[in-house]
């Protein structure tokens, strides 16, 4: 039988409010992303930006095909030009010969560009052959000086969310603004239909909830 604690808890968590849920779900979708798209092994470098990949694995059907690839929002010197060769050299001493993890853009309909080069954020593996959320290639390129950033409003990528971690041109990263409007404007709501609308044994795991959660 269930017993009567255990009923106080369940019935305390049907009535809680859309809003809480919705915030249960945010954090989790937050700490289970992978930039893991399409994987596949870097088998050419052609500029600073620009490469092929052996397809491994994809989302999108792009399985066991070499497809090359565009880092999406950063610009690399061309290979003509002065600094070309060194950008190129950068990315190829990084990924040349090994796994990286693709997010192929999603606002085109086969996430290519005119070129027909897969227009991507890239993410190097760690030891364990698992992606690494931060730094991306996009960004190691610009921090290393062989690239710049060149946001471009052609794909659904945002420099500003990809990032990571920092502040970016005198802003917080996703997180940090997430977090912000969380403790502004959802917080004060959620508190309030909890205090109206939650028995005690709901009100416990709330609280329970905030602590894991640092808020």
């Amino acid at each position: 039988m269930i017993s009567s604690r255990l009923k106080e808890i369940i019935r305390g968590t049907s009535e809680m409010s859309l809003a809480a849920m919705g915030l249960i779900i945010l954090f989790s979708c937050i700490g289970l992303a992978a930039p893991d798209e399409a994987y596949g092994t870097v088998t050419d470098v052609l500029e600073g930006d620009t490469f092929d990949v052996q397809i491994e694995k994809s989302k999108t059907g792009l399985d066991n095909r070499v497809e090359r690839v565009r880092l999406a929002d950063v610009d690399s010197p061309e290979m003509r030009t002065a600094d070309g060769p060194a950008a190129r050299d950068f990315t190829y001493a990084v990924v040349q010969g090994k796994r990286i993890y693709l997010d192929i853009d999603d606002q085109t309909p086969t996430g290519r560009d005119p070129e027909g080069r897969l227009i991507s954020l890239a993410y190097l593996a760690g030891a364990y052959g698992q992606p690494l959320a931060a730094p991306n290639l996009n960004r190691l390129l610009v921090d290393s000086g062989h690239a710049r950033l060149d946001n471009s409003t052609d794909n659904e990528f945002d420099p500003r969310y990809w990032w990571e971690g920092e502040s970016f041109d005198g802003s917080g990263g996703a997180l940090q603004g997430i977090e912000q409007d969380i403790k502004e404007q959802l917080l004060p709501k959620i508190e309030e239909s909890a205090e109206s609308a939650l028995d005690r044994a709901a009100r416990e795991m709330w609280q329970w909830f905030k602590a894991q959660m640092g808020l």
